[in-house]
């Protein structure tokens, strides 16, 4: 119950073996939760209060009418009389939390804290929806099917999927923030580098495919300095201006800039990488992927989200281990081949798990922006989405994330918006620079994840 003392009501308390479940009157107002003995003691002093910012919520896996509340000193153990009475209390706790960290007076601090606690609140509200489905999924099952536990179960779906949306809102606006439209420019774009036949580092400018190239009234001969088409089953291309053995991921080179596109605004791009003997730099390869979170909002908006999110958890995994052993880490193989010989690759929080499934997840990235790319007649790619998928990251999840991407493909927007999001100065989104554009990222990215598919073929490691 809501009211001007915030919200309210009686939720039973755990107190001891003596006393067992006891009702309680429990206030949440300012961030703080208080319980009293009962709804007509609340002038007469409060048995005890908790401040949310210090608590986490757990819902219990079993009673679907429990949940705690945990301290680095205690736990508080609760209960409420239903089911949705228990989801009202937990989705109010969590988003108090949640918006308690917005209110810090540090901005840096308000950035990560904020997007910490609604990715759990996230979590959270995944967690309750599985509990629904498995629910409903249940009384569909029996004979004699009771339409009033349906009804029910329908109203807190329902309930949690505004939650859900409103909790990746949050989350949306803490990646990219809340007055930035995802189709702008992130970032200034940075001049990328080659290198000529004797080795010397070149400053060039933005990278043009083939098909983007401006004849004009230059004398260069545009066949010597670039290939006539990127491989389209993602397999490395030698660089003709490159030192034996080293390649470039895109397998061309940037001669000239021309109309800006989204991918142009990105400091750090997987066409940018060289590979050397099949080695990929693991500080260049992070930069590269922390890109694609902010690329894949820009797409997707809220339908990309929780593919966001896990690629960003698995970059981070990454980046920890990288800086404990930097002089070992220079290249994503080494850092794989240190865990292999001290026997850790199946460790908690491992580089070989992250980055396994941040291949993965790049497999994806790479079928779906190709997908785009590619399907020309199509508005709905909701289809599409489910294909990439099917191809990519199905095999790996469990019933519930399969469930969230199958919500997510139906939330995906039409062709024609997420290539509209993709232009810059003017362009339409029919501009072929956009599907240049699109289409060699996407290749570049592909190279990458065949080479990380063929490092953990030949050493063995679980794909």
């Amino acid at each position: 119950m809501v009211s001007q003392e915030g919200y309210q009501g009686y939720i039973w308390k755990w107190t001891n073996y003596f006393g067992g479940w006891q009702q309680r009157w429990f206030v949440l107002k300012g961030g703080t939760l208080t319980y009293y003995k009962d709804a007509n003691t609340t002038d007469t002093g409060c048995r005890g209060s908790f401040k949310l910012e210090a608590c986490n919520i757990v819902v219990h896996p079993i009673d679907p009418l429990r949940f705690d509340l945990t301290t680095s000193a205690q736990r508080i153990y609760l209960k409420t009389n239903t089911k949705p009475c228990r989801q009202r209390w937990i989705i109010q706790l969590g988003t108090t939390k949640a918006n308690i960290s917005e209110e810090m007076p540090d901005v840096a601090t308000v950035t990560l804290s904020s997007f910490n606690e609604h990715k759990t609140e996230l979590k959270t509200v995944r967690l309750l929806l599985s509990e629904q489905i498995d629910e409903i999924y249940n009384i569909c099952n029996e004979e004699n099917i009771n339409r009033d536990k349906l009804k029910q179960s329908q109203a807190m779906v329902n309930e949690l999927c505004e939650e859900f949306l409103k909790t990746l809102d949050s989350c949306t606006s803490n990646m990219v923030g809340d007055d930035r439209d995802c189709s702008t420019p992130l970032v200034k774009r940075s001049a990328s580098h080659s290198f000529s036949d004797n080795g010397q580092l070149l400053s060039l400018g933005s990278y043009v495919p083939p098909s983007r190239q401006h004849s004009g009234n230059s004398n260069t001969d545009s066949e010597n300095l670039l290939p006539g088409v990127l491989d389209r089953s993602c397999s490395p291309v030698e660089s003709p201006t490159r030192n034996s053995g080293e390649f470039h991921a895109a397998g061309v080179k940037r001669v000239e800039k021309l109309p800006s596109t989204y991918f142009l605004s990105i400091a750090d791009r997987f066409e940018d990488l060289y590979l050397k003997a099949e080695a990929i730099p693991t500080v260049a390869f992070l930069d590269a992927c922390l890109a694609i979170p902010k690329l894949l909002i820009a797409v997707g908006g809220k339908a990309l989200i929780t593919l966001s999110l896990d690629i960003s958890n698995n970059i981070s995994k990454i980046q920890i281990k990288q800086k404990l052993h930097p002089s070992k880490s220079d290249t994503l193989q080494s850092m794989i081949h240190l865990e292999i010989g001290t026997q850790t690759t199946h460790a908690k929080h491992s580089a070989t798990t992250a980055l396994l499934w941040l291949h993965r997840e790049l497999a994806f990235v790479k079928e779906f922006l190709l997908g785009i790319a590619e399907a020309q007649g199509v508005s709905d790619m909701s289809a599409k989405f489910m294909e990439c998928y099917d191809r990519t990251l199905r095999a790996h999840h469990n019933v519930m994330s399969r469930s969230v991407y199958t919500v997510a493909a139906k939330a995906i927007p039409y062709r024609e918006d997420m290539l509209r999001s993709l232009g810059h100065d003017g362009l339409a989104h029919t501009d072929t620079a956009v599907l240049t554009d699109l289409q060699t990222y996407g290749h570049a990215v592909g190279t990458v994840v065949k080479y990380i598919e063929t490092f953990y073929i030949n050493n063995k490691l679980l794909l």
